[in-house]
């Protein structure tokens, strides 16, 4: 009873800290995953089952409505088919390395290590390890193009907006507007 009591604590507390900075600062005091390295940002307000079986190694970044996945849950309908309890949880840790960005949405399954220097699209399932330098997006995730490539295309956007120190959207489209067609 307590541990749900102190579950329910967390999801309401990472409900109320809106800046993922700060979420990721009071998970790695609270020693809540395995570990939290330097400089992460973790913006989901649901935390993993077992966030004991969660590692963030330095400068990752979970955008909003990540899921982290850490076990299955097919041993009861299996148990339930059966009438038995010889099927058990399947679980597996989740370690996410350096320069690691997680776009809003994906899911992070059991047993899935990413590599450094990785990009996982918002709304990918990642069902897999993912060697180092990926990007990597869909359903299942598969390999898009390389992190440097991805740098690349990213420091070519950021040319136009050399002159500035704007960071807000609204901000930077009065160098760089944006056209609808209605």
């Amino acid at each position: 009873m307590f541990d749900r009591i102190k579950r329910y604590y967390l999801q309401i507390k990472l409900i109320l800290i809106r800046s993922g900075w700060k979420k990721a600062k009071y998970l790695k005091k609270k020693k809540i995953f395995h570990h939290i390295g330097e400089n992460c940002y973790y913006n989901p307000n649901i935390l993993p089952a077992e966030p004991f079986l969660v590692s963030l190694h330095d400068n990752v970044i979970i955008s909003a409505g990540v899921r982290i996945i850490t076990h299955s849950a097919d041993h009861i309908m299996f148990n339930q088919e059966e009438k038995t309890d010889k099927y058990k949880c399947k679980y597996g840790k989740v370690e996410i390395c350096d320069n690691v960005y997680i776009g809003a949405n994906a899911v992070i399954n059991y047993g899935v290590t990413i590599g450094k220097n990785c990009v996982i699209a918002a709304g990918a399932v990642v069902t897999k390890d993912v060697s180092e330098g990926s990007v990597v997006g869909g359903v299942p995730a598969k390999y898009i193009e390389s992190y440097e490539e991805l740098k690349k295309k990213s420091m070519e956007w950021s040319k136009a907006f050399e002159n500035t120190q704007d960071k807000k959207v609204k901000d930077l489209m009065k160098i760089k507007s944006v056209n609808f067609i209605k």
